[in-house]
């Protein structure tokens, strides 16, 4: 895995983005692929303060849904457990493949094992002096946990 770059945190963040329609677009365009369908998409910074744009898709032949997050700031992707309710901000990062190759060509796909690894300090070393405070601050014991988080 690549070191993760300045802003992914959400703090020290460039002014470019990940626009919530973009990745709309992309959703609804991965499903169509996967005979899903979107249940919804929630932007960033909309709910409570996740860094992340949220979808949930459902697939024929899956009884969950899955939550689909993308970075607000990098095009960056990953899937998770659908929340158990509305103020549950703990991830269960799994892997969809259907998904995952659908959205490969627009993003980069995080997978449940690179979220789910140790937060390296060679992972971090390109973040900027407010993310590593946030990160002394939180703790994040998973890599996944700095790149999709609820910092505020």
């Amino acid at each position: 895995m690549q070191p993760l770059p300045k802003g992914v945190t959400g703090f020290d963040a460039p002014k470019d983005c990940v626009p919530v329609k973009r990745f709309t677009a992309a959703c609804h365009a991965a499903a169509r692929q996967v005979a899903g369908r979107v249940l919804q998409v929630r932007p960033a910074y909309e709910q409570v303060t996740p860094n992340f744009h949220e979808a949930l898709v459902t697939l024929r032949g899956r009884p969950e849904a899955i939550r689909v997050l993308c970075n607000a700031h990098y095009p960056i992707v990953t899937f998770a457990a659908p929340a158990t309710h509305e103020s549950d901000a703990r991830l269960e990062f799994m892997d969809c493949p259907e998904l995952a190759d659908a959205f490969r060509a627009e993003f980069a796909i995080m997978t449940s094992h690179e979220a789910c690894s140790g937060v390296a300090d060679e992972l971090v070393a390109q973040l900027g002096e407010d993310e590593l405070h946030e990160m002394r601050y939180w703790r994040p014991q998973r890599i996944g946990d700095v790149v999709f988080n609820y910092w505020d």
